[in-house]
């Protein structure tokens, strides 16, 4: 009875390693043929957004250079949360992946604990592809010439100036909330269903101002109609170097930092991460995507999944404590 127990034990170890490696050869297998058909690529936010932006750019360069449609699906509500927890329950097989961003898989994570995902162990991050500061805009022709103008006026007139933001808990909204801290001053905060619509009512006076991420109003201001008074990183901006910082404008301890990336549900096989991360890898070197994005006021990063994680886990514990320190919440 002990032999046929043995006999049955080594059997079963034995099938267990043939399983094993037929498993992982079918998952090369399937990396080696992938895409064989097209990608769904979900963005939980309105097109015209930063978010949106930067993904189709992206998706433009994966459609070429794996030679299947990678295409985008916009899903926007509920700052991108709704749309991400969708998407981190779909199957993870390479064909649905999305783009992240601060709202849904940093601020609200941090700063909420209502959520229906979690943002590290549902998430399969392929890469963070570009990052940089968020720039306070107006109208063209608005009264606001300054940052100090908006700050004079707000507290001159408590609760009356209108900072619209791309929707609750987006990264446009905890600008708007660290403004108000930092600068002591109350304004009205509107939030809305993507930076796109936003842009709209700030450019038709409807709204007065927003603090968002560059790619999001760059071609508004480019074009004129939005005028740029503050950038949010720390020291000049190097893209441009022209627009004064929040602290050059007396709004000290003011820094906060954007950034898009993309991911899968978690379990994507990762010879299938990898080959993704390989084409964005290589299309971040490339001087004309370089330039491109270049114009939208970001610069590449291209980290890899594991330095994807622990990027977006430093961004969650740094909220964490910009929340405490300043009374911010999302639940």
């Amino acid at each position: 009875m002990k032999h046929l127990c043995k006999r049955s034990l080594q059997i079963g170890l034995m099938l267990g390693a043939m399983l094993a490696i037929a498993s992982a050869a079918s998952a090369q297998t399937g990396a080696e043929n992938y895409p064989d058909r097209p990608v769904r690529v979900i963005v939980p936010f309105a097109a015209g957004g930063g978010t949106d932006v930067l993904t189709r750019l992206i998706t433009d360069e994966l459609t070429r250079a794996l030679g299947k449609s990678f295409y985008v699906e916009n899903a926007p509500g509920a700052g991108g949360t709704v749309a991400t927890a969708q998407a981190t329950r779909a199957a993870p097989d390479g064909y649905t992946l999305f783009a992240t961003s601060p709202g849904p898989i940093t601020i609200y994570p941090a700063l909420s604990s209502k959520l229906t995902y979690d943002a590290d162990k549902n998430v399969q991050n392929i890469s963070v592809v570009s990052e940089g500061p968020g720039v306070a805009v107006v109208a063209k022709d608005s009264r606001f010439k300054s940052l100090q103008d908006v700050i004079a006026e707000a507290k001159a007139k408590p609760g009356t100036v209108k900072i619209a933001s791309s929707g609750i808990g987006a990264f446009s909204h905890i600008n708007c909330e660290l403004f108000k801290a930092l600068a002591g001053i109350d304004v009205i905060h509107v939030p809305y269903r993507g930076a796109g619509p936003a842009a709209i009512d700030i450019i038709g006076g409807q709204v007065d101002m927003t603090i968002e991420y560059f790619p999001a109003v760059g071609a508004q201001i480019e074009g004129g109609e939005l005028r740029p008074l503050a950038v949010t990183s720390a020291a000049r901006y190097p893209l441009r170097p022209d627009i004064p910082t929040f602290e050059d404008q007396g709004v000290k301890g003011y820094t906060t930092t954007s950034w898009v990336g993309l991911a899968a549900p978690a379990g994507t096989p990762k010879a299938i991460v990898d080959k993704l991360y390989g084409v964005i890898a290589k299309v971040a070197k490339e001087p004309a995507f370089i330039e491109k994005i270049a114009k939208l006021g970001v610069i590449p990063m291209a980290n890899s999944p594991d330095d994807a994680r622990v990027y977006l886990a430093n961004e969650r514990d740094t909220l964490r404590k910009l929340g405490t320190s300043n009374g911010i919440s999302l639940n």
